[in-house]
């Protein structure tokens, strides 16, 4: 059949090739490749390390308590995620293991960085800005690790995260970003990485998370 022909020669993944077959109708390689850059370029270390960037240049010191606490948001949120990916690249014991297990120690990585963050920022001198950047990311990641683990449920939290940090504490401007959940959600549907559920879901966690901290920290005189 047309769809079976189409997962051999377009190099298709069984998740790709199962969401074509159960839509119904066939995914251009074309689109495919589109979705795979989209995937790539908005991965959560990637938005971390510019929203991290922007608040550092738009606020300086009041965001980040000096320039090694931003170095630290940089390394615990953009670069501690990515070992695992980077280990299971260079080792092939570790690559066999398949891209479940590259997820999986890909959010403990993630969460480590998450509680290595927050303890800095809350006991190292931080301001109140990384304070609840930080107790932002802690919460959405044991909400989302809870639903990853313990429920089985894969999840998205796109840029929902950043962009509502961003639009709080830089203003309005930084709204509009929020449009880009849409090629996001959508890529992620495609490449059957996550149903349309699991994408609002994982970027409504990521805001709630945001909204809850950004009350509470201040109101807890953290």
């Amino acid at each position: 059949r047309a769809n079976h022909f189409e997962s051999r020669d377009s190099g298709l993944n069984k998740n790709e090739f199962n969401l074509s077959a159960k839509s119904g109708r066939s995914v251009g390689k074309g689109k495919l490749c589109a979705a795979k850059i989209i995937r790539v370029v908005t991965v959560p270390p990637v938005f971390a390390a510019l929203l991290t960037t922007i608040l550092y240049i738009a606020m300086g010191d009041a965001a980040f308590a000096n320039r090694f606490h931003y170095a630290e948001a940089v390394f615990s949120l953009s670069l501690l995620p990515v070992v695992p990916y980077a280990l299971c690249a260079v080792i092939p014991a570790l690559k066999k293991r398949g891209r479940k297990f590259e997820r999986t120690v890909a959010l403990i990585f993630s969460v480590t960085g998450y509680f290595m963050g927050a303890a800095f920022a809350f006991f190292g001198g931080g301001v109140q800005v990384e304070k609840v950047m930080f107790a932002t990311y802690l919460c959405s990641g044991l909400l989302l690790a809870i639903l990853s683990f313990i429920f089985k449920y894969r999840h998205a939290c796109g840029v929902a995260g950043p962009v509502a940090m961003l639009t709080a504490y830089l203003g309005a401007a930084f709204l509009p970003a929020a449009l880009l959940l849409v090629p996001i959600g959508i890529s992620s549907v495609r490449l059957g990485r996550h149903t349309v559920l699991q994408v609002i879901i994982g970027s409504a966690v990521s805001v709630i998370s945001f909204g809850a901290m950004y009350l509470l920290v201040p109101a807890l005189g953290l």
